[in-house]
């Protein structure tokens, strides 16, 4: 099953989705009958409930605890204990053979790394790593614990009682601590009795005892720290608790350990997402077609974007991203022929013309060295890697919740998220005049690349969804749908009202239309005339202002040169029924729909962001962003004691950049940059060059054949971006759940985002430069 390993890792997310099946069909259609059959029993396989224990008891060298995993205890340091979490994120909360295998995997040391050491006193500290932080996935809990001391008695079946008292209760779980050891069943339950609460409250029914599941334990010598479940379930018992703590919420407070990592991810991701320099783009399917409907733009990707825009400005990127290219990369994941895209721009008559293929196309049609040798001579000459993944029910139902409180988003914001098929993430690099590209030879003429021209189209321009959009309309706008005539100059027309603000409205015609801009246009009201008393809702002057593609949808603001009564009747119409009406087009909206693609985006990112931090005059790299699925650059640049970019950040052109940017007080662009690694296992054997520091492209070359052999060679892009202001109103919610009942962890999370200095982001080249220099791209294939 090696050659499939690609293939199933693919599938594991969406194996809890409803179509699977049919996924799983596209997906191995290209496999025989026999090999298809493997995989499909393979992922049954990895798919079925596993409730085998983990012990790393004298194994590694961080401390271990007991640990509860979905019913099952392990002993686990702290970061096998975030790796095995993430992998039973995969399978929907379930603990499966294969979260159990992948944790074993993780676990395994490199055949080329040296021997550990022995654990003894006098061994050096473990060496420093960076911390990694969560993106894109938070811990949601379904009920708000709360502390909550209270004395109780409790037991198991034919059992003696113990006495204890409860440390933190929430509707259907509580936390409680034993008087002295205990030893009990974990496989039986706990009978629960609240003497002092049932008292207090006279609640019978919590004196004779409440049934619950055992969670977790954690023994210690003079007592036992016991998490449970509340076993019976019924209404009566949610609503008795539920009063209870409703009750007695002066004395308590909310357990805020979940809520201070979610708010310190969402604090940094507000940082980061502004700097992604890859394009985000949402791929849904119109007509049956899958076309991209919506592109993340943010301040580093707004080139990339605009690059793909024609003479009409429209933009070229689906004949870019084929359904066939889509559904090849679908087929083949992981194999890089799929994943590189080469395009470049041609100008002709006044036409901007565009021309791509990818490494497979290319080698299938022997044109790799035509393609490159006339490419590279074009300044429009672009290296694109196209990653992309399925987006499963489950992460659509993940994206149209809010990660603070869980409500869901609004039905239009629900809608467009519910549309998307596929994420694809497209990174971009212009290799340069003097690239290796240009070294390529060969005698064909370039008519020959008239077969990897693109298709011009002039309707499928994906929807940008800014990161950061300022509200430009000065009312509000809100849905309303009336029948409205419209009079042009001797022409009358029927429309329905789609939205309206006091000072403007959109119409949908019932038939196309071709009227001039900024002409005027005289409205009536017919159906409103009745709720307008004495005012006169015919004859009402407008102005065209835009007309969109269809010919039916008219925008349309009123001419106020005199006296208005469609302004005057429509303000006092929308101020007394406000809360009756849905406002559109509103920035609730837009930060909804933000928050959505911003999780889906991040909850699988393909670079490794990094924070800068300033703390007094000394700067700390000390924090890097992890997905749920570990980006390939973690993984390259990730050794056995984890994350340490010190060869990179120490390296001379990189330290005086960033830290020129930390210590600017003017604003600085980002810094971009190509990076030539020699990176083996031990950290004091790594070298860093920056192109510049290497010379021009045949000393390049040269380099790169002499690290090539030893297999330790990495190629990175590098950005670096100043850090902006914290943007403190996005946290408001969490902040104030925090400073009610813990002010000091409040500002201690401010002031850490406040010392954020600079932003970095490193994505993999290796693949991408080897070929350049037309170097093996085996091994970079490999790792």
């Amino acid at each position: 099953m090696e050659d499939h390993n690609d293939l199933i890792n693919q599938l594991i997310p969406l194996l809890q989705d409803a179509s699977f099946d049919s996924l799983l069909d596209q997906a191995t259609s290209h496999l025989s009958s026999s090999d298809r059959f493997l995989v499909r029993m393979e992922l049954r396989r990895l798919n079925q409930d596993c409730q085998r224990k983990i012990d790393l008891s004298g194994h590694c060298a961080q401390e271990t605890r007991e640990v509860e995993i979905c019913g099952v205890s392990h002993r686990l340091d702290e970061e096998a204990e975030q790796f095995l979490q993430q992998q039973i994120e995969l399978y929907e909360g379930r603990y499966t053979v294969g979260a159990y295998e992948a944790l074993l995997e993780s676990l395994k040391p490199d055949s080329n790394d040296p021997a550990p050491l022995d654990s003894d006193s006098d061994q050096p500290a473990r060496p420093p790593r960076m911390d990694l932080l969560p993106m894109g996935h938070y811990i949601r809990r379904r009920e708000t614990r709360h502390t909550f001391s209270s004395p109780i008695t409790l037991w198991q079946p034919n059992g003696a009682p113990v006495s204890g008292r409860t440390q933190d209760v929430s509707i259907r779980g509580a936390k409680i601590k034993t008087q002295r050891p205990w030893v009990l069943d974990p496989a039986q339950p706990v009978i629960v009795s609240f003497t002092e609460i049932a008292s207090e409250f006279t609640v019978p029914e919590l004196k004779h005892g409440v049934s619950y599941q055992v969670i977790d334990t954690q023994p210690a010598d003079d007592h036992t720290q016991i998490r449970l479940r509340r076993v019976d379930n019924t209404p009566s018992l949610d609503q008795t608790f539920e009063r209870i703590l409703s009750v007695s919420r002066l004395r308590t407070r909310p357990e805020l350990n979940h809520l201070l990592s979610t708010a310190k991810s969402r604090g940094y991701e507000r940082q980061y997402l502004p700097r992604l320099a890859s394009v985000p783009i949402a791929m849904s399917l119109k007509n049956g077609k899958l076309q991209p409907s919506m592109a993340l733009q943010t301040e580093s990707n707004r080139n990339h974007l605009n690059y793909w825009l024609d003479e009409r400005g429209h933009s070229q990127l689906c004949s870019a991203l084929t359904e066939e290219r889509l559904a090849r990369q679908l087929k083949h994941p992981g194999e890089l022929a799929h994943q590189l895209l080469f395009s470049f721009v041609h100008h002709h008559d006044n036409h901007k013309l565009f021309f791509s293929a990818t490494l497979f196309e290319l080698e299938r049609q022997q044109m790799s060295a035509c393609f490159f040798k006339h490419a590279s001579r074009k300044s429009g000459f672009r290296v694109h890697r196209v990653n992309l993944h399925a987006i499963s029910e489950r992460d659509k139902e993940w994206a149209s919740h809010s990660p603070v409180n869980g409500r869901p988003s609004d039905a239009l914001v629900r809608q467009q998220i519910n549309g998307m098929s596929l994420l694809v993430h497209l990174s971009s690099q212009a290799p340069g005049d003097h690239s290796g590209f240009a070294d390529y030879d060969s005698d064909c003429h370039i008519n020959q690349l008239r077969q990897f021209g693109q298709k011009r189209v002039s309707d499928m321009d994906p929807r940008p969804l800014p990161c950061q959009q300022q509200e430009l309309r000065r009312e509000p706008r809100f849905s309303l749908q009336t029948r409205v005539l419209v009079t042009h100059k001797r022409d009358e027309m029927v429309a329905l009202s789609v939205d309206v603000s006091p000072r403007g409205l959109r119409l949908d015609m019932e038939q196309t239309v071709d009227l001039p801009l900024h002409d005027t246009l005289k409205l009536e009201f017919p159906e409103l005339q009745p709720l307008a008393g004495k005012l006169k809702l015919k004859q009402l002057p407008y102005e065209l202002v835009r007309s969109q593609q269809d010919g039916k949808t008219l925008h349309l603001k009123a001419v106020e040169d005199e006296p208005h009564s469609g302004v005057v009747f429509l303000s006092h119409l929308l101020s007394q029924n406000r809360d009756k009406m849905v406002q559109v087009g509103s920035q609730i909206q837009h930060r909804q729909l933000l928050e959505g693609v911003k999780n889906l985006v991040l909850k699988r990112l393909y670079s490794l962001p990094f924070f800068i931090h300033k703390r007094q005059s000394k700067l700390h790299a000390n924090l890097a962003g992890n997905s749920l699925l570990p980006s390939p650059a973690l993984q390259s640049l990730t050794d056995l004691h984890g994350l340490n970019l010190d060869a990179i950040l120490n390296n001379e052109v990189v330290h005086t950049q960033y830290d020129h940017m930390a210590r600017s007080r003017n604003e600085e662009p980002a810094w971009q940059s190509t990076l030539v690694l020699h990176w083996p296992p031990e950290r004091d054997q790594r070298q860093v060059w920056a192109l510049s520091e290497i010379g021009n492209s045949d000393q390049v070359r040269l380099k790169l054949a002499q690290l090539h052999g030893d297999g330790h060679l990495k190629v990175v892009s590098l950005q670096l971006d100043r850090a902006q202001k914290p943007d403190l109103d996005y946290l408001q919610a969490e902040l104030a759940a925090i400073s009610t009942h813990a002010l000091h962890r409040a500002k201690e999370l401010e002031e850490m985002l406040w010392q954020i200095a600079v932003i970095g982001e490193l994505r993999d080249i290796t693949p991408e430069f080897l070929l350049q220099y037309r170097l093996p791209i085996e091994a970079a294939a490999t790792s």
